[in-house]
C-alpha cells in the first residue's frame, strides 16, 4: 500500500510549484513529509524486560497526517 508520505516526497514539491497553495495545507503536507523521519528527532525506547534499545522518530502530530491519526484511532479502539 503507497503511503501519503511517499507520494508528497516524490510529487509535492512538483505540485507546490504549479499550484499556490494555501498557508494551511502547505504546512499539512510539510509535516506529513516530515512525520517520524530524522528531521524532526528521535528518542530511544528502552525494554523494561531485557534492556534493548529502539530508536523511534518523532511523529509530526498534524491532526491531517495518516500516521498520527491512525494512532489516534487505534486508542479509540481500545
Amino acid at each position: 500500500m503507497v503511503e501519503m508520505q511517499t507520494i508528497i516526497k516524490k510529487y509535492g514539491k512538483e505540485y507546490k510549484e504549479k499550484n499556490k497553495l494555501m498557508p494551511h495545507i502547505a504546512k499539512a503536507m510539510g509535516a506529513i513529509e516530515k512525520c517520524r523521519t530524522g528531521e524532526l528527532g528521535a528518542h530511544e525506547d528502552v525494554c523494561d524486560n531485557c534492556g534493548r534499545k529502539k530508536i523511534s522518530y518523532n511523529s509530526c502530530r498534524n491532526r491531517h497526517c495518516p500516521k498520527c491519526q491512525s494512532i489516534a484511532r487505534e486508542k479509540m479502539d481500545i
